[in-house]
């Protein structure tokens, strides 16, 4: 299956499961050091922009060590990754 940008932005909107491991895998393709520091320093293409580097952060952390996020912060990372649907489309295509 190839998932498309559209499909991706559906997933994240409509499915709590999607929209974790979104933000997880986002945040994994930060460097280290940008996590470390919860910002972006390098023009990769990949990760957090700078904008959105401190808020998914702190959620994607929070997401590892306790699986869940308030319902405000739900509605604000669904807002927010909504513009990472073609970075995840792609990295989920790359799996494949």
């Amino acid at each position: 299956m190839l998932y498309s940008t559209e499909y991706v932005k559906v997933m994240i909107a409509t499915n709590i499961q999607w929209l974790y491991h979104a933000i997880t895998a986002i945040y994994k393709r930060q460097t280290d050091f940008e996590q470390s520091i919860e910002a972006t320093c390098e023009s990769n293409g990949v990760g957090f922009n700078s904008c959105d580097a401190k808020r998914m952060s702190e959620y994607a952390q929070k997401l590892l060590q306790t699986g869940k996020l308030s319902e405000k912060e739900r509605y604000a990372a669904r807002v927010i990754m909504l513009k990472y649907s073609g970075q995840l489309a792609k990295m989920a295509n790359e799996k494949a």
